[in-house]
């Protein structure tokens, strides 16, 4: 699952107390270089919305816990989604499920 992953350079405009922040990540040791902190604040977001997406902290570590399973299977980012699409379902079913009291 871990990819080669090509760089792209891009410029933005950030807030200062966010700079700020980043620049106090650095100097603690936290990251190498002010590129780095960049790119892991982005990470943490994608992971964020990863798990939002999920439907929740429960759901996505069921979906990295199925992804990982069988570390040859090559999943790709379709059949995550496949699987998430499943896992969604399933705990639909079961919230409904408990909503009538089955």
């Amino acid at each position: 699952m871990n990819k080669p992953v090509k760089a792209s350079t891009v410029t933005v405009s950030l807030p200062s107390s966010t700079v700020s922040d980043l620049e106090r990540r650095v100097r603690s040791g936290e990251f190498r270089t002010l590129d780095e902190a960049v790119a892991g604040a982005l990470l943490e977001l994608e992971h964020l919305r990863a798990v939002e997406l999920a439907g929740g902290a429960v759901a996505f570590a069921t979906l990295v816990d199925e992804v990982t399973a069988h570390p040859d299977a090559q999943v790709d980012y379709g059949d995550a989604f496949e699987i998430l699409g499943r896992l969604r379902e399933k705990y639909r079913l079961l919230a409904e499920a408990q909503e009538s009291g089955a």
